[in-house]
């Protein structure tokens, strides 16, 4: 992953009511990957910092969240034992999980190269988590998680796809990630991550005329889907040819294109059988 500049932006919000269902949600945010011989992500915890003070602000009760080291490649994988269902910060016990940090990109990626995701943990260092190796979310597995967002560099490649993201699907509703390569990556994006969030919780945007003369974005309107949320957003601060991409399980295909386009975060609705797969994606 790269660095990005940030612009400062005067943020202004108003809240609008919560609905029923009030998921749980975890963040894991590293920056520090010095320690692991990889370069450092200024951004990353910053950026889940953020999408935290939204979650919470939208009344979401928070699980966990973890930064750099505490972040371990242990609290994804559930290959062989029950580690992403952890108490201490396993990403299958909340309902939502965002990471943030570094992933691994392959130049050009094949359909059957891995996808990862790169902690850098204080407890055995740089840390590469294969995604379809190693990785089951949600019920039938019993965990919890149900929408699962990476900010990281090529987790989720259009080529691999069905190699990588199909096995994980285990109750998990809806993921979201970019497809990329080593040339063309995602950067460390201060607003990406933040502005995403403001998508899936609601949002808006009104003009000041004078004498204020600014732009303010305020809560307005509900909160979008968390597919069009990611189309919405995923391509800010990303090399050209860099795709943000979402996918989603159902028991049908209509089931699974209607989550994919349609399912919130509040939405409630029961842990999809995973038969078929809808994914869907926007290119730089």
């Amino acid at each position: 992953m790269k660095p990005a500049f940030i612009t400062n932006v005067l943020l202004v919000f108003i809240m609008v009511t919560a609905e029923a269902a009030t998921p749980t949600y975890s963040t894991g945010g590293v920056d520090a990957y010095m320690p692991c011989g990889f370069p450092n992500l200024p951004w990353r915890v910053s950026s889940a910092d953020a999408v935290a003070g939204w979650f919470n602000l939208a009344g979401f009760p928070a699980f966990s969240n973890w930064r750099n080291g505490d972040v371990w490649g242990n609290d994804f994988r559930n290959a062989g034992s029950p580690n992403d269902r952890d108490p201490g910060g396993g990403s299958d016990v909340p309902q939502i999980y965002l990471y943030a940090g570094h992933g691994t990109c392959q130049d050009p990626p094949g359909p059957t190269d891995p996808d990862f995701i790169t902690p850098c943990g204080n407890i055995g260092g740089l840390d590469f988590d294969d995604i379809g190796a190693n990785d089951k979310w949600g019920s039938q597995s019993g965990g919890s998680l149900q929408f699962l967002f990476l900010e990281a560099s090529c987790p989720m490649d259009l080529i691999s796809i069905g190699n990588n993201w199909f096995p994980v699907f285990r109750g998990l509703h809806v993921a979201t990630g970019h497809s990329g390569t080593s040339t063309h990556d995602t950067y460390d994006s201060a607003q990406r991550p933040a502005n995403f969030a403001v998508y899936t919780v609601g949002g808006g945007r009104i003009d000041l005329p004078f004498p204020f003369g600014v732009s303010l974005p305020l809560i307005l309107y509900p909160p979008l889907s968390v597919g069009d949320a990611w189309m919405a957003t995923g391509l800010q601060d990303v090399d050209e040819s860099v795709c943000a991409v979402a996918i989603a399980a159902g028991e049908t295909e209509a089931d699974a294109v209607d989550r994919r386009e349609n399912e919130r975060l509040t939405d409630g609705r029961s842990d999809p059988i995973p038969n078929w797969f809808g994914w869907r994606w926007v290119c730089n």
